[in-house]
């Protein structure tokens, strides 16, 4: 079939079924031409070597189950960096799930907030019945957590009266959400100098993710846009202030380094 058929049976098909275009608008390919387009000034992203934060210490990531939906070992170790080396008190995530990446980071905070929909929001959405019961599974009595419950559009931070050394959005990861939570979030730091962290920036550690960069870009100030990046080994973006050590992201690069991966089984108490 040549191109010109082709376009002709796309739009027939769309015709009959215009939610068809979804799947065109959420096109990575479609995305990243948008990107392109929107931000002309951003010719490559800047990423931040793993290492950089690394440097010489030790992660312990527990829990970590292994399972699907899950982060990466090298994203919560990034959380675990982040809340040492820049002493975070208060700590805000959107997207609680089974609760890894909170609990993760809860020994190492004075106290963490983690913001999903509540049960009823998710049965209402026909979501099956086990996926939400696992949810907040490792966070649930983990004493300086708070959980909280609602849509972050709409949710009113302002009743928490408190600002935050650090912000980790993992929720809704369309373009529109991502703007959205950026947006709001960005007054709910406590310093210039707050960090944000934005889950599944890239596909895999080492491809953009045009659907949420877009949603970023687009939710911080074009003048503070030098303060993105992407970090390395990882599937997460980052909103620093000061200036770190980086390279110009790309894909199949060869290892400057590997990492050393320890697995014990620990059993979950009920």
């Amino acid at each position: 079939m040549n191109k010109a058929k082709k376009a002709i049976k796309a739009i027939f098909e769309i015709i009959k079924r215009p939610y068809l275009l979804n799947t065109i608008i959420e096109d990575e390919h479609f995305k990243k031409a948008q990107f392109e387009k929107e931000f002309p000034h951003i010719t490559h992203f800047k990423e931040i070597p793993f290492e950089y934060f690394l440097q010489k210490e030790e992660l312990t990531i527990q829990p970590f189950a292994f399972l699907g939906g899950s982060s990466l070992a090298t994203d919560l170790g990034l959380l675990q960096l982040l809340c040492t080396q820049n002493s975070v008190e208060n700590y805000l995530e959107i997207g609680t799930w089974r609760g890894e990446s909170i609990a993760n980071v809860a020994p190492y905070i004075s106290k963490g907030y983690t913001l999903n929909l509540s049960d009823e929001e998710l049965l209402e959405l026909g979501l099956e019945s086990d996926y939400i019961k696992m949810h907040r599974f490792f966070s649930k009595s983990i004493q300086n957590v708070t959980h909280l419950f609602g849509h972050s559009q709409k949710y009113d931070f302002e009743s928490l009266r408190t600002k935050f050394d650090l912000i980790f959005i993992d929720g809704d990861h369309h373009t529109e959400a991502v703007f959205n939570d950026t947006l709001r979030l960005f007054d709910f730091r406590q310093s210039d100098e707050s960090i944000l962290v934005w889950h599944d920036a890239k596909s895999d550690p080492e491809t953009p993710r045009y659907e949420v960069l877009l949603g970023i870009y687009r939710g911080i100030p074009s003048h503070l846009h030098e303060n993105i990046y992407l970090v390395g080994n990882s599937l997460c973006a980052i909103y620093l202030t000061h200036k770190p050590k980086w390279e110009k992201a790309k894909t199949n690069k060869a290892p400057k380094q590997y990492f050393e991966v320890k697995i014990k089984q620990k059993n979950v108490e009920y």
